[in-house]
């Protein structure tokens, strides 16, 4: 049966502590990612904050009878009422003239400006962050956007998206305030939203094009969500509204009769959903089995697809070597640096089919898919190779992604995109103080235009491997499982 998507109302003061340490009326430690308390007497700690979770069919007795959402029907109205008077509905978007990049409404009350103003600050500014390439091909602009003229959950997620990014942007004042309540309007309506439109998909059989349409939506909305956890990344939130994608893509491949995916969005969405996994996957140790081991391409929607492939490949191996499975065939690093250099060719020959907005994106693009094939040189020789053996071609390509990111002419266009390289780069620079401050500089500048995302975690992760003394034959895979506790972070 297929989760729905439930949530309790807003966090307060109190909400940050764990719910296991509530419940048990301790004062809680509020370690992250898991408080200690919990830990050590075996206690699965549940996290904090609000808590958005999935969770199985509807309630059977008692005052909530019948519904998928953990919240009374009167005041569950009586709030959507509220709501109602502040935020416009999609139909009054209707009468929008869409013009190239630019989303012109006329306003007719203070909502419609500030819900005016947003559409205009994702369309202008989120998007360009969050694709790979931004340019006239851009899929969150032309294809996610486009769904919120059908889809009210798409709508008050990107609406979520939009105001928690302003809010980064304010420090103080009646701007922050007026946004930080638009952004929790915005995100209960889109979690209402989803559990109600779950709750509506058929369970068994094949979906109709409507449900496909719907789930669709749905997909688009959920990841919109993970994408607006990340902005600020105190816990693990994130990774619920993957599980969530899971899921929902689970339904996807059961109810849609069809092998391969034809909508573009669809292709779009679900590669989104397959390189945060993958990504994901890299530094929390979880299972890789629910992943898929292939996805389906397409040249300007699924760019550097082709590396996270090898990436999955390659973490899928070091998950085998170190449960020490002996059925398990791992690649040869000779095969998989083979498929890095038809990576790096393909994903070259790509730059010549991508719109750039001038020559020099495109030459900074070039760097970049350099620097990925250095980065995946790099991963592959640790997890697959001799480390002492390979050390000469691993210190060989962290210089090279290091050349790269200072010949780039315009950083800020893909900022967003140099996490993973400098991160490899940068657990190659032990006993390199210089190499060390070049790549904290770079992280930081990647911050402070692209948002802190769990980027300060990452770095945080670094210098600590950097300043602790260890064996030379030390990786920083086996540094961060030994850690695993205190390493659960997204290199993204």
């Amino acid at each position: 049966m297929l989760g729905v998507f439930s949530h309790l109302p807003p966090s307060t003061a109190s909400d940050k502590d764990c719910s296991r340490c509530k419940s048990r009326r301790i004062q809680c430690d509020r370690s992250l990612p898991k408080c200690r308390k919990c830990i050590s007497r075996n206690y699965d700690c549940p996290g904090y904050g609000p808590v958005f979770k999935w969770v199985q069919g509807v309630a059977s007795r008692g005052k909530l009878s019948g519904q998928a959402l953990p919240v009374p029907k009167k005041n569950e109205n009586e709030e959507e009422e509220r709501r109602e008077c502040r935020t416009p509905h999609h139909s009054q978007l209707q009468n929008a003239e869409l013009t190239g990049s630019e989303i012109y409404i006329q306003p007719e009350s203070p909502a419609e400006a500030l819900l005016s103003h947003l559409l205009a600050h994702f369309d202008q500014h989120v998007a360009t962050r969050l694709a790979w390439v931004d340019g006239p091909d851009n899929p969150w602009r032309n294809l996610v956007m486009q769904l919120t003229h059908s889809s009210p959950v798409v709508l008050y997620s990107i609406l979520a998206m939009a105001s928690e990014d302003l809010i980064l942007r304010y420090e103080a004042g009646h701007r922050l305030r007026r946004l930080r309540a638009a952004s929790l309007d915005y995100k209960s309506k889109t979690l209402s939203l989803l559990g109600q439109q779950l709750d509506m998909l058929p369970r068994e059989g094949s979906g109709s094009p409507g449900h496909t349409h719907q789930v669709r939506c749905i997909l688009a909305a959920i990841l919109l969500l993970y994408n607006v956890e990340l902005l600020t990344a105190e816990d693990a939130r994130w990774r619920v509204h993957i599980q969530g994608a899971r899921a929902v893509i689970q339904w996807m491949s059961q109810a849609v009769a069809r092998r391969n995916v034809e909508d573009q969005v669809d292709v779009f969405l679900l590669y989104e959903y397959y390189y945060s996994s993958v990504f994901m996957g890299l530094t929390t140790f979880d299972s890789l089995e629910e992943t898929s081991k292939t996805i389906q391409t397409h040249d300007t929607l699924t760019v550097f697809s082709d590396f996270v492939q090898v990436m999955q490949t390659v973490t899928r191996a070091e998950r085998e070597k170190h449960a020490g499975n002996p059925d398990a065939i791992l690649p040869t690093l000779e095969g998989i640096m083979d498929e890095i250099d038809a990576a790096k060719s393909r994903t070259l020959l790509l730059s010549q089919r991508i719109q750039f907005r001038s020559a020099d994106a495109q030459r900074d693009f070039d760097h970049l898919s350099s620097m990925y094939y250095h980065a995946c040189l790099i991963y592959s020789h640790r997890v697959l190779g001799d480390s002492s053996a390979e050390e000469p071609c691993i210190f060989l390509s962290r210089d090279a992604v290091l050349d790269h990111v200072s010949c780039l002419k315009h950083s800020a266009s893909f900022a967003q995109d140099l996490v993973w390289p400098l991160f490899i780069a940068g657990t190659e620079c032990r006993e390199c103080p210089a190499k060390q401050a070049t790549v904290e500089r770079a992280m930081l500048a990647v911050m402070q235009i692209s948002g802190r995302l769990d980027r300060d975690r990452v770095l945080a992760f670094l210098k600590t491997y950097w300043e602790t003394k260890l064996s030379p034959d030390v990786t920083w895979i086996q540094f961060a499982r030994s850690r695993a506790a205190d390493c659960c972070f997204l290199i993204i």
